[in-house]
């Protein structure tokens, strides 16, 4: 059964990026860096467990901007943390992929293909 850390590295490798482990979940980056601010983020992936499935999150305005909101799984106001005050432009609306676990089908290609056009557009 393939857990987080493994999907996290193959999806990096299949990706393009690095990744960088937290205490609950994995960041994805554009840089292997761990300097904050030129890291390039765009993504996280965390565990799902009673559903036995990944989830990856990016900002819904750079999936737009790589013209890749379509192959989401979900849409989700608000749920990137940042201060209402710093979000007049509603960039706290996320994408959501899920992936079940050990899943090399439809629902992990879109989100490879999304996640590389994601990350060619963030700079």
């Amino acid at each position: 059964m393939e857990n987080l850390k493994d999907f996290v590295e193959r999806l990096a490798k299949d990706v393009g990026c690095f990744s960088h482990a937290n205490k609950t979940n994995y960041s994805l980056q554009k840089y292997n860096s761990y300097r904050r601010g030129s890291m390039g983020v765009f993504g996280w992936i965390r565990e799902v467990k009673r559903r036995e499935q990944f989830e990856i999150t990016t900002y819904r305005h750079l999936g737009d901007d790589a013209k890749v909101t379509k192959f989401a799984d979900e849409i989700k106001p608000g749920y990137i943390y940042l201060s209402k005050n710093n979000d007049h432009d509603r960039l706290s609306e996320a994408l959501i992929f899920y992936i079940d676990r050990g899943s090399n089908g439809d629902d992990y290609q879109k989100s490879v293909k999304a996640l590389k056009a994601i990350m060619d557009k963030k700079i």
